[in-house]
């Protein structure tokens, strides 16, 4: 991968969202946006309006992926499309040799099967130009936690609860939300099996609880348009709560701790996971920057949960 001398292109596919806070934080974090991919011209060149009044960029605006790539030639994608989408645009983007910056999960869709899924993580796996990185960015907040209070010795339970204003119904909450709570506990205790899974579904509502190796776990997700944000996880019952204040220049999150009373600082974890991929496109130091292995087994356990007996006889 080649270093670079001058500020990183980068191409944001899917801007409306999530991709305007991406545009927002790779600009902030030194990239240029060279443009964005909508799904007609008619949108895409509204959000490059939008982006242009909201932070003073200048995207160039495309509804075709190849266009895009072969006019722009960027060095990387920030991907925040539909997880439907995420397959293809993935693998044009390692045709091309470009680094991609992933919303989770990796990718996913309606007629997704075990066997489907696993054929399309290994062509991905194979690709002699694989370099991405999932936004699983959440995971620094156990960082965060690991550093300042140290790691137990034993760890026999784990709890996450994850409560957003997203539009997602049903099973489809956890098609969103496990990715998160997966990459906390694969910072917390590395890569370990899945078995005894039990899920409770509800139209607003998902919870699931399963062996993670000798550890006992349960995530509590909802997804309630005008309800209350949380966030939260517990090791071994001792819970850690996410605050936040301010905005924009002020905005500042941290860490609860519930045990001490204590205020957990640390740095905005999007924020962080930017700098990451940055770094690492800079630097052009493959190793750090193809995080596609803790990816792929993300949504593998995903996969497991969300299928069960399916996916033990594929």
């Amino acid at each position: 991968m080649a270093l670079f001398e001058s500020i990183p292109q980068v191409a944001i596919l899917g801007a409306r969202g999530i991709g305007q806070v991406h545009a927002r934080l790779f600009q902030k974090s030194g990239a240029n946006i060279c443009a964005i991919l909508g799904s007609s011209m008619r949108t895409a060149q509204q959000t490059a309006e939008l982006l242009h009044k909201s932070i003073g960029i200048s995207p160039k605006p495309f509804d075709k992926l190849e266009s895009l790539i072969k006019e722009t030639q960027p060095d990387a994608l920030s991907i925040c499309t539909p997880a439907e989408f995420h397959f293809e645009q993935i693998l044009t983007a390692f045709d091309q040799g470009l680094a991609v910056f992933c919303e989770k999960p990796l990718f996913w869709k309606k007629n997704l099967n075990p066997d489907l899924l696993e054929a399309q993580i290994n062509l991905l796996n194979e690709h002699q130009d694989r370099c991405l990185f999932l936004n699983t960015c959440n995971a620094y907040f156990m960082e965060s936690v690991l550093e300042k209070t140290g790691k137990p010795s034993i760890i026999k339970s784990f709890s996450f609860k994850f409560y957003t204003q997203g539009p997602h119904e049903g099973k489809d909450i956890a098609v969103d939300l496990l990715p998160h709570g997966f990459s906390l506990l694969i910072s917390l205790l590395g890569y370990k099996n899945i078995f005894g899974v039990f899920e409770e579904v509800e139209v607003d509502s998902y919870q699931c609880k399963f062996n993670y190796g000798d550890c006992k776990v349960f995530f509590e997700f909802k997804e309630i348009i005008d309800g209350q944000k949380h966030l939260s996880f517990s090791i071994n019952d001792r819970e850690f709560t996410r605050g936040q204040e301010g905005k924009g220049e002020t905005y500042r999150v941290f860490l609860n701790d519930q045990l001490t009373g204590a205020t957990i600082e640390t740095e905005d974890p999007f924020q962080v996971y930017i700098s990451r991929f940055l770094s690492g496109l800079n630097s052009g130091n493959k190793s750090e920057l193809d995080k596609f292995t803790e990816g792929a087994f993300n949504l593998r356990m995903m996969s497991q949960i969300y299928f069960g007996d399916l996916y033990e006889s594929h």
